[in-house]
């Protein structure tokens, strides 16, 4: 193996929008790279380490980020067919401010990948992944009050449920910033991924002839029973343990099956969500305008 490559491609964010479905669908193409562990968070680590991270369940995060490049560089351990090699973080592109200079220092000119989803639908979801993982313990009305002051006093991007939720500024500073910027829509990816997947292998410019299996990943909700909850989500060696006897990918399906069964949708009503896409409004009008495409099905809250 051929150590210390870096990154040619990101993908870059949002949370919640497909990132851990794009990853899994791709990540076995031969001529594709894509380190292991998604989330290293390199890239906004020195931001956060003093004044971020406090939300609950955010020190889990911050020791699981990569804090220095010789340690970023070592998850790259690539072979010679890996024309592309990439890695995936959601909050690359919500402190675009800061990643982006950093990202030209580092990595130069990588293509760039960003993935979007209607925006009242992705606030719902990131709710209910940290409703999943024990850390929200607000209702989601609540939750909403609660961000700005969240916010400003240093938890992590995940509990700007609104702010996170907010493409524009992101999106025009990282296509101004860089040569090549894919945009992938959630809804598309979900509706076409066939056809999803042969485009984003196009941008990457390798062998579109290739084939992947279609599920959901990374569900969110509430859970049915928290015990089988927690043993799902919290790393253990027993699920090490299974990894090596059936393989990375027969686990992983295992592990979506039973969350599907334990796992229940978290319902917001329609006045609170309409509500919350009037405050966005502004903003998914700015991003139609500017990348001249239609988002007519995220404002069918009107």
């Amino acid at each position: 193996m051929h150590n210390n490559k870096l990154p040619n491609f990101l993908i870059a964010g949002f949370a919640k929008c497909g990132t851990t479905s794009l990853v899994n669908y791709i990540k076995n193409h031969e001529e594709i790279f894509i380190c292991k562990e998604k989330e290293l968070r390199y890239l906004t680590y020195d931001l956060l380490k003093k004044k971020g991270y406090k939300g609950h369940g955010d020190e889990n995060v911050k020791n699981i980020a990569v804090k220095s490049l010789d340690e970023y560089k070592s998850h790259f351990n690539t072979m010679p067919q890996h024309s592309a090699i990439g890695e995936a973080t959601a909050d690359t592109a919500y402190y675009y401010k800061h990643t982006i200079p950093k990202i030209k220092n580092i990595l130069g000119d990588p293509k760039i990948i960003i993935l979007l989803r209607d925006p009242v639908k992705r606030a719902i979801s990131a709710y209910s992944h940290l409703v999943r993982e024990e850390r929200e313990t607000l209702n989601f009305e609540d939750a909403l009050n609660a961000e700005n002051e969240r916010l400003k006093s240093g938890f992590e991007y995940i509990w700007g449920y609104k702010q996170s939720s907010m493409y524009y500024e992101s999106i025009r500073a990282y296509k101004e910033n860089f040569t090549n910027v894919k945009i992938i829509l959630f809804e598309d990816l979900i509706e076409n991924p066939n056809k999803e997947v042969k485009n984003t292998l196009s941008f990457l410019e390798v062998n579109e002839s290739y084939q992947f299996r279609k599920t959901q990943f990374n569900r969110s909700g509430r859970p049915k029973n928290t015990y089988l909850n927690r043993f799902l989500i919290k790393k253990s060696r027993f699920k090490d343990t299974l990894k090596r006897i059936f393989g990375e990918e027969i686990t992983i399906r295992l592990k979506e099956s039973i969350q599907k069964h334990n796992l229940e949708k978290i319902i917001v009503n329609q006045d609170l969500q309409k509500k919350l896409y009037l405050e966005l409004k502004s903003d998914i009008e700015n991003l139609e305008n500017y990348l001249n495409i239609d988002l007519s099905h995220w404002k069918k809250y009107e």
